[in-house]
């Protein structure tokens, strides 16, 4: 179908509206259309405004000009939208709207002045699964109003993607319900959505659209097929609105707020009023999140979406984050609770060894104490020891002991004089609009303002905010191997690693706590050591903890590679053998090296992994599953080139590892 002439739109004789200077295509239904220059307000951003007299028609494309997104009115008087790409529309019209004090911005809205058209092209640092971002949309600011009530409608086209936002009317006092939808074609294909849980940790499914439940929440992200495309929807700077689920009416899938279904007071959100916490703002007045629509035509362009991070602010200006390092973490809780005070110097010195940056203490520590010291004191002994040896300290806290700004900014402070890096929080109250505000925005400030290293757990999904404040490094908000553990009689299904990258991890790095080495772990579910590892390939976390106990590291046939395995990314592609629930093969480059990950699901599968990504010939370390065991590998050297295929045969829940370098400059055995 045309995008000219696209149904549920109203369409008038089209005035094209062009500006060869901005690089700007706009289209609209009106007669008068005009467009006047705006002074630009930032380097690289040109502004161009327009003034149609109805919405009806309006096309913002691209700056390539291969993405559009259309605005009208449909049938029953709705503020909608659709995108297509190409020739291709992959979102069918969807609804607009937000209800606010009672009325809902989506019905019977109607231009009110100026739209403004501005074009954005930046480029930043990011740790992620490539290193640099680029930030190149057009964005439309369109004033309206319906029911009295005032209010712009923000529009972002990027080439691999499309976002809308809600500023809201001045003086709105409550949020009741969003509906902003997306109606998804009759021709979409498979669908990978996650369950309702408020921290996350529900299961992910790939299924066939109806197998989402109907009327009931589920969890962002969304991802979806549609004729040789891939969509992922979600919300990006989410400041200080509850957060967004989405429900599934027959094809339309809509935001919906389950932990606050009445809505919320705007004023009682803001509980850290500090003028340097971010309050939900765009320029200058009170706005929603974007609703986020990544457009993809291939599951590496889909992994390698910055959408999210583009759409959120950059850091303030006064904010220096050159300190924030990634790196490697040794943890314990998941293998053996919480050591004793004096067996924790075995576990640093064991990170050591291994050349990890960091050692993360968990829950045990609040209730250290001896004669003549506190805890506080005793973190910082140990912490004090673990930079002698040259490993870092991360430490557990949870929301008990922060129950407000105050008493956070004081936990806070006593870790950084006790010299820990990071900090690890967990247990925090539903994410409702005012927990967003003080808990998420709040803390995020706290700890850029102290130089301290963030790791939100049992937490809400990521939105985009690792771009804002970098030390943001990784939160859970996942369902990763804390759910593997035989003490608590847990067991993984086989789907979940196979899922996860196209569900929940497209909306930011997720700590999943990889690499089980644990015999007896593996067992429960058959998965094998390769698949472990590949587990800390696939799953982006900028500082990893590894899960297993420092003795399946250290006395592991691939030490070597657990010292040198990266957590960030130069480049990343996802290989074409993947198929989204059933096996999942990624190959991502650090510096010159290149690492590959497979893990497989259920079934016994035979692959191909062509090597023709590689530059030039380089020596590669290939680790297969063993034939018979879980707990064992089998290790290949050998020199490899771009002309090369590996066939694979992978057992149920095995995988595969490959470490690629330059040239054989190192032993390849380990050490």
């Amino acid at each position: 179908m045309s995008r000219f002439s696209r149904r549920d739109f109203i369409i008038k004789t089209p005035a094209v509206v062009m500006a060869a200077a901005v690089s700007v295509e706009l289209l609209h239904a009106t007669e008068n259309g005009q467009i006047d220059s705006v002074p630009s307000t930032k380097k690289g951003h040109e502004i161009r405004s327009m003034y149609p007299s109805t919405l009806d028609g309006i096309i913002l494309r691209s700056p390539g000009g291969n993405l559009a997104i259309s605005l009208g009115v449909d049938p029953v008087g709705r503020l909608s939208y659709s995108i297509a790409e190409g020739d291709i529309e992959v979102l069918d019209s969807s609804p607009l709207g937000l209800r606010v004090d009672g009325v809902d911005l989506g019905e019977g809205a109607k231009i009110t002045g100026r739209a403004v058209v501005r074009e954005i092209d930046e480029a930043y640092s990011i740790f992620g699964n490539h290193s640099q971002a680029r930030n190149r949309a057009k964005e439309a600011v369109i004033p309206m109003k319906t029911s009295g009530k005032r209010f712009s409608l923000i529009v972002r086209a990027y080439d691999d993607g499309a976002a809308v936002r809600y500023i809201l009317p001045e003086g709105a006092r409550h949020i009741e319900s969003d509906s902003t939808g997306w109606q998804l074609p009759e021709k979409t294909g498979r669908v990978v959505w996650s369950e309702y849980d408020p921290a996350y940790e529900g299961l992910s499914h790939a299924t066939a659209l109806a197998g989402i439940p109907q009327d009931r929440p589920v969890m962002a992200p969304i991802t979806f097929e549609v004729e040789h495309h891939y969509l992922s929807i979600s919300e990006a700077d989410c400041e200080s609105f509850s957060d967004m689920s989405i429900k599934r009416r027959g094809n339309l899938l809509q935001a919906t707020f389950p932990l606050e279904p009445k809505g919320w007071d705007t004023q009682s959100t803001i509980v850290d009023a500090r003028p340097n916490v971010l309050h939900g703002n765009y320029m200058g007045q009170l706005a929603s999140p974007w609703r986020t629509t990544v457009v993809a035509r291939d599951l590496t362009a889909l992994v390698n979406s910055d959408l999210l991070t583009n759409l959120s602010p950059p850091p303030a200006q006064d904010m220096d984050f050159a300190w924030v390092k990634p790196g490697r973490a040794l943890w314990s809780w998941w293998s053996v609770g919480n050591p004793p005070y004096d067996e924790l110097e075995t576990w640093y010195d064991a990170a050591a060894k291994l050349m990890w940056e960091y050692y993360l203490i968990d829950d045990g520590w609040i209730a250290w104490g001896r004669s003549g010291k506190d805890r506080w004191a005793m973190l910082k002994d140990i912490s004090d020891y673990g930079k002698s040896v040259g490993v870092k300290t991360l430490v557990w806290g949870q929301y008990t002991e922060m129950p407000n700004p105050k008493a956070r900014r004081a936990w806070l402070e006593n870790a950084k004089a006790a010299g820990v890096e990071g900090v690890k929080l967990d247990f925090p109250p539903p994410a409702s609009a005012s927990c967003i505000n003080w808990w998420y925005m709040g803390t995020l400030q706290d700890c850029a303002e102290l130089r301290l290293l963030v790791n939100f757990h049992g937490s809400v999904k990521p939105t985009g905010m690792e771009r804002t404040y970098p030390n943001s490094f990784t939160r859970e908000a996942v369902r990763g191997d804390e759910y593997h553990m035989s003490r608590y009689k847990r067991i993984a299904p086989l789907e979940q690693d196979v899922t996860l990258p196209f569900a929940r991890l497209l909306a930011g790095a997720g700590d999943i706590t990889p690499v089980m080495m644990n015999p007896t772990e593996l067992s429960t579910a058959g998965f094998t050591w390769p698949h472990e590892f590949a587990q800390a390939i696939v799953a982006l976390s900028p500082v990893t903890a590894f899960a297993d106990h420092y003795k399946y590291y250290l006395d592991s046939p691939l030490k070597d590679l657990f010292r040198e395995i990266p957590t960030v990314w130069d480049e990343t592609l996802v290989l074409s053998c993947t198929d989204i629930g059933q096996v999942v093969a990624y190959a991502r480059r650090k510096d010159d090296s290149w690492w590959i990950g497979v893990m497989n699901g259920g079934k016994e599968r035979n692959i191909e992994i062509s090597l023709d990504f590689l530059d030039k010939p380089g020596h590669g370390t290939l680790v297969y599953d063993d034939a018979s065991r879980d707990a064992a590998v089998e290790r290949r050297e050998r020199m490899v080139k771009s002309t090369d295929v590996l066939a694979l045969k992978l057992r149920p829940a095995g995988g595969f590892v490959a470490r690629i370098t330059p040239q054989a400059t190192r032993d390849s055995k380990p050490s």
